[in-house]
């Protein structure tokens, strides 16, 4: 997709979750922030994408966007999306670049996450903390868009079975939390 065609589609709305998360488990899910960079790629918009390190207690080899927990020293989970991927990837983004943000994806880890939007107008130069990030890349966001490279994953957690659609990638499946908040960004594009 080309920036002027993502800039024109794009606007805020608010979708639903796709996955449920008992209402009365929100009061007492941990609060953290993820920023999803749209990045121009040579007038193509790709998305940053991050593959954690298979050795962490919280989803190990899962990919993600760069973000983590609200801390105290955070002013709010904006800040936390932003301090999170400067933290992981390097990269400073300033508020000029956050377009907007999304409802929050409850996990059933027991995670509240707030995706932030952030444009970058060309690659940034990244530089990976290896303790909190195994690799970073990108995807075109019009492959992400084309509904035939998805396919649903069925599992059990907990005896209860769940659906999820993911996403293959070059470095493993995409799924989960960060599949759904990508699925809700595409939404805001229709």
């Amino acid at each position: 997709m080309q920036l002027s065609e993502f800039l024109a589609r794009f606007h805020i709305q608010q979708p639903s979750n796709d996955v449920g998360f008992p209402i009365q488990m929100r009061n007492i899910a941990k609060q953290s922030a993820v920023l999803v960079p749209l990045v121009n790629v040579s007038g193509e918009i790709h998305l940053l994408l991050c593959k954690r390190p298979d050795y962490l207690k919280h989803h190990p080899g899962q990919i993600c966007f760069p973000g983590g927990k609200l801390e105290d020293s955070d002013a709010n989970l904006l800040a936390t999306a932003l301090r999170e991927t400067c933290e992981e990837i390097g990269v400073e983004i300033n508020n000029q670049h956050v377009i907007g943000d999304m409802d929050s994806y409850w996990t059933l880890t027991g995670f509240e996450i707030k995706p932030y939007i952030a444009l970058l107008p060309e690659k940034p130069n990244l530089v990976l903390a290896t303790n909190e990030v195994a690799s970073a890349f990108y995807l075109p966001l019009s492959q992400l868009i084309d509904q035939k490279n998805w396919q649903d994953i069925q599992f059990t957690r907990q005896f209860s079975a769940y659906t999820l659609t993911g996403f293959q990638t070059e470095y493993g499946l995409l799924w989960g939390a960060t599949a759904q908040i990508i699925r809700n960004l595409i939404k805001h594009l229709n």
